[in-house]
């Protein structure tokens, strides 16, 4: 068995969380009049702080379950997301995620394994 890279182990991370968030069943924020609510097939999970932020990438806290339509909004007008978001998540746990997206430090493989396992664990419960 091949030792798992740290591509391999992003990837399975990046859809665990997908899974997760979308597992929500609903939009929830709709922002838009072409806003799908609960149709599964069109949910996205959307990130707070882009993906690009490592340290916050697989925090499920950064993380919402929209629409396609209020995903496509909200990337498109981000001054209204960010509002929403500080009234969804209040003040101080937006300052707080805010924090977090910007550490010194950098995920090691053995911490993404360990997140996954947990994720998988956190799947399994909502199945």
């Amino acid at each position: 068995m091949r030792k798992p890279t740290k591509t391999s182990v992003t990837n399975k991370l990046d859809r665990e969380c997908s899974r997760i968030v979308r597992s929500i069943g609903f939009c929830q924020w709709g922002a838009t009049k072409n806003c799908t609510k609960g149709d599964y097939e069109l949910l996205q999970c959307a990130h707070i702080f882009s993906r690009t932020y490592k340290s916050v990438r697989w925090d499920l806290k950064n993380m919402i379950c929209l629409c396609a339509s209020c995903h496509f909004y909200g990337h498109n007008n981000p001054t209204r997301f960010t509002e929403f978001v500080k009234r969804y998540l209040g003040e101080v746990e937006y300052q707080m995620l805010d924090q977090r997206a910007n550490p010194t430090s950098h995920w090691k493989m053995y911490q993404m394994q360990e997140l996954l396992k947990t994720l998988n664990n956190i799947g399994d419960n909502n199945a």
